[in-house]
């Protein structure tokens, strides 16, 4: 895809909206974090720092911080990762996992701490968190911690297959068309 068609397809309908350096040269965030801000390897992905960046997306999914996006993103640029990867790392924890995450959180815990674990199903999860917080604390860096270290490699693995796959399917698409135009070129009449 040409770089000016990729504005023309579904997702670039909506990336398009998104500032870009030239928007933000110039403004108060560009003047708090210098020319760093601009640096390729923050903003396009390659294996290390794409699988970097979501570690550190992972890590902060499993804060209980607000602004999870905005402390992965602070952290990937400190740290030299992808930006991207680490806002989307985040992600992890949504409204559907977060339930999990918790009870995660509260049993490893209640392991390092040693008290006996509620069961996920009682009523009383949520009183006992709400009263006597310290294995959901105690379990919060360790947690976190666990699940960006599996992240790192898993990620890299994946950006292999990926990668992969898209070398093959390019290669394909190249040798057909290749095949298309020898066959258009032997079909043609004679002049």
């Amino acid at each position: 895809m040409k770089p000016i068609q990729w504005r023309r397809s579904k997702i670039g309908q909506y990336l398009r909206h998104l500032p870009r350096a030239k928007h933000i040269r110039g403004t108060w965030i560009h003047r708090i974090f210098g020319d760093r801000l601009f640096a390729n390897e923050l903003w396009h992905p390659t294996g290390q720092k794409f699988a970097l960046g979501m570690a550190i997306g992972a890590f902060f999914a499993l804060m209980p911080i607000p602004v999870q996006m905005i402390a992965a993103a602070l952290s990937a640029f400190f740290l030299r990762a992808n930006i991207p990867a680490a806002i989307a790392g985040t992600w992890i924890s949504n409204p559907l996992s977060f339930p999990f995450c918790v009870y995660f959180q509260y049993r490893l815990g209640c392991i390092l701490t040693g008290r006996e674990p509620i069961r996920f199903k009682d009523p009383e999860l949520l009183a006992s968190l709400s009263s006597a917080p310290m294995p959901f604390l105690v379990g919060i860096i360790p947690a976190a911690l666990l699940l960006a270290v599996v992240t790192y490699p898993v990620t890299l693995v994946l950006w292999e297959w990926v990668t992969k796959s898209v070398h093959a399917a390019r290669e394909h698409r190249l040798a057909l068309a290749a095949a298309k135009k020898s066959a258009a070129i032997k079909n043609q009449p004679p002049l």
